[in-house]
């Protein structure tokens, strides 16, 4: 079967003819009236094609210029058209042409190559008269969209105007039709379609008359065989006599999958062609040049062609309403709420041999014994199936658990059928109906009992236990100490603890592990008697003044170790090794950055220093490219409105900065800051605008 298809597509595609389109399920050029369903779409191609050899389309000569031409032979011409369809309702379609036209090369004319034709739009409706019989409306639309510069010969009989002139490929003019069609159908032996429509350009006011007829022979076989009549016949341009009709056979091949293969050929005829003068219709085709003049037919002598086309099912409908749409459907006439399978059809889902429209218990598991509902047996009627039951035979009307035994809520190991105490405490140690034990009868179960084995008539509070009124861990009757307070520490005779042994008690101790013969205050702590923060009985320097800082042993830090403190230091960060007064300033005034800082002065709300301001700066220079320090600059503007001081202070700090960096001092060696009005503490009765201070390098 493949063989004989791959010759007779071979033997199509280089035979000489033309067809028209597929535009529906039946038929080569004449349509069934049927439209395609809800969700339907078909989608077809054909592929023509004809020669001018043998006269085969126009007569073989055309004038140009005044002179006559001989055509060439045997010049191809392809006509592929493409045609889809959509059934919007069971009785209405929306479809689309789009034509695509190949012209030869002819006598050297600039007519050949590809074009587009004119493109179609269709709305299609049908009725259905009677069993057999179904009549169809259908309206068209073409819009004039194809190539008026290339082709040879006009391709339908509306392309030629009242004036006779034309176009290959297009009507060049909107088009608008109507069609009516008739089918009927006969069994599984044939079906006959027909059709006649109007179709009337708008612009040139062309009327023409389209018709057609058909008989497909066996519809529903693997193989159809297809007859067809049909033409074109003009209504207010020209004669009917010299109108094209064709007749065309063929055969449709159904293959899987909705796809439908056609192999037609097919005889162009003329009702009076012998009888008309110059044998053929008179045609002007507007060339690129100048017009080209000559008598053809809008139909070839003799043709064949090839097309396919496929359906495609969309369609939504469930028509018994199961969930399963009609195309999936393969039992369709299921009742309304029947549960089916994926395939439409009544199920029995667990397979216990009732169907699940009559199953109360639709998920029985598989090989078990079932009641004529589809549920499990149950022959002690305790509400457990007895595949799941491990107890048969429970008293009718016992309380059971899931297992089908009886039921012990509490689990205290007597079911709730005999027990007097059917809510006692998970764990709970009961007797034999079921009630909590109380071993030293002292009104509390052992469960709730924190102190098992009082004495009898001891009091004890709701946990069973001696009563201790204070909460101190030493019961009343040991306490020799009964009224402490709550979560005072006690000894083993119910008294408050004084555990460091200061005379003060572990509630009141701040200070709970004072060593033993230290002073403490009320609160416990040892004494601090000068408030430097270190004890008195670590402290080294017991008088050190209010506020002053103090190492680890009482002593005021002297940062610099030149002997000085720094609280009574007037010149802090002084190198190593050198003589200091009593002041802490060094002896060389060259040293005291404190006093050299004094000596430096800006002129009065400027930025501007003093000429011997610039020798001072000298000096400070040499002193810090001999030894490894770091600087910070800070200034104040006391001279100026409290608005404008900030801003002037951060200026003069960073003009002094700037200048050391001049002369060669690494910016990594210095800061600066301005202060306002004036120095920070504790700097804050420094005399003068600027302070030098020296600091560690950094590392």
């Amino acid at each position: 079967m493949v063989k004989i298809l791959l010759f007779l597509l071979l033997g199509v595609a280089v035979a000489l003819g033309q067809i028209g389109v597929v535009h529906s399920k039946s038929g080569i050029h004449v349509p069934e009236a049927t439209t395609l369903g809800e969700g339907s779409l078909y989608i077809s191609g054909s592929y023509q094609m004809v020669s001018d050899g043998e006269t085969s389309a126009i007569d073989g000569i055309y004038t140009k210029n005044g002179e006559v031409v001989h055509l060439n032979e045997n010049v191809p011409t392809i006509d592929m058209e493409f045609f889809s369809a959509f059934g919007i309702l069971d009785n209405l379609d929306i479809g689309m042409t789009v034509p695509v036209y190949y012209e030869g090369e002819i006598n050297e004319l600039d007519v050949d190559g590809f074009a587009l034709g004119d493109l179609g739009f269709m709305l299609k409706g049908m009725f259905n008269l009677v069993s057999f019989a179904y009549f169809g409306v259908s309206g068209v639309i073409k819009l004039p969209t194809g190539e008026k510069s290339k082709g040879f010969r006009p391709r339908h009989r509306y392309h030629i105007h009242k004036d006779s002139t034309a176009y290959s490929y297009t009507a060049d003019q909107l088009l608008g039709g109507v069609n009516l069609y008739l089918s009927l159908y006969l069994g599984n032996i044939l079906t006959f379609n027909s059709y006649f429509g109007v179709l009337r350009g708008f612009e040139y006011n062309d009327s023409y008359g389209l018709w057609g007829a058909g008989i497909n022979y066996f519809p529903n076989s693997l193989i159809t065989l297809i007859t067809e009549v049909s033409g074109e016949t003009p209504l207010s341009n020209g004669s009917g006599l010299n109108s094209p009709f064709r007749f065309t056979g063929g055969i449709k091949i159904h293959l899987p999958h909705n796809l439908d293969l056609i192999l037609s050929g097919e005889v162009g005829l003329c009702y009076f062609r012998d009888k008309v003068k110059g044998n053929g219709v008179p045609i002007n085709l507007r060339g690129k040049d100048s017009p080209i003049h000559l008598n053809g037919w809008p139909s070839p002598k003799m043709g064949m062609g090839v097309s396919l086309s496929k359906t495609f099912d969309f369609s939504w409908k469930d028509s018994d309403f199961d969930g399963v749409l009609d195309r999936k459907d393969l039992c369709p006439f299921t009742k309304k709420s029947q549960a089916v399978n994926d395939r439409g059809c009544p199920i029995d889902e667990d397979q216990d041999g009732v169907l699940n429209i009559t199953d109360l218990c639709l998920n029985t598991p598989l090989g078990v014994e079932v009641g004529v509902d589809g549920c499990p047996l149950d022959q002690d009627e305790d509400g457990v199936y007895d595949y799941l039951d491990k107890c048969l035979g429970t008293t009718k009307g016992f309380a059971v658990d899931k297992d089908g035994c009886p039921l012990d809520s509490d689990g205290d190991g007597i079911d709730d059928n005999h027990d007097l105490c059917p809510n006692t405490e998970e764990n709970e140690v009961v007797d034999s109906v079921g009630c909590p034990l109380d071993e030293d009868k002292d009104g509390v179960p052992n469960q709730l009992d924190l102190c098992p084995g009082t004495q009898k008539h001891q009091a004890i509070d709701l946990m069973g236990c001696p009563i201790d009124e204070d909460k101190d861990g030493v019961y009343d009757e040991f306490d020799k100490c009964p009224e402490t307070y709550p979560g005072e520490v006690v000894d083993s005779l119910g008294c408050p603890k004084d555990s460091d042994g200061d005379g003060v008690v572990n509630s009141k101790d701040s200070c709970d592990d004072t060593p033993i013969n230290v002073k403490v205050d009320s609160k416990g702590c040892p004494l601090d008697t000068d408030k430097d923060g270190v004890d008195d009985y670590l402290d080294k320097c017991f008088n050190t003044p209010m506020g002053v800082e103090v190492d680890s042993l009482g002593c005021p830090i002297d940062l610099d170790n030149d002997g000085v403190p720094d609280y009574k230091d007037m010149c802090p960060g002084t190198f190593k090794n050198i003589s200091v007064n009593q002041s802490g300033c060094p002896l060389n005034p060259k040293l005291n950055f404190t006093q050299l800082s004094k000596k430096i002065k800006f002129k009065r709300s400027d930025t501007t220093l003093i000429k011997s301001s610039y020798s001072i700066l000298s000096d400070v220079i040499a002193v810090m490219r001999e030894y490894p320090i770091a600087l910070e600059i800070q200034c104040i503007a006391n001279d100026v409105e409290e608005n404008q001081s900030q801003k002037l202070s951060e200026e003069r700090a960073k003009m002094i900065y700037d200048f050391l960096e001049y002369k060669g001092i690494s910016e990594k060696r210095m800061e600066y800051k301005g202060y306002g009005k004036e120095f920070p503490v504790p700097n804050k009765n420094m005399t003068g605008q600027i302070l030098l201070i020296q600091k560690p390098l950094p590392q």
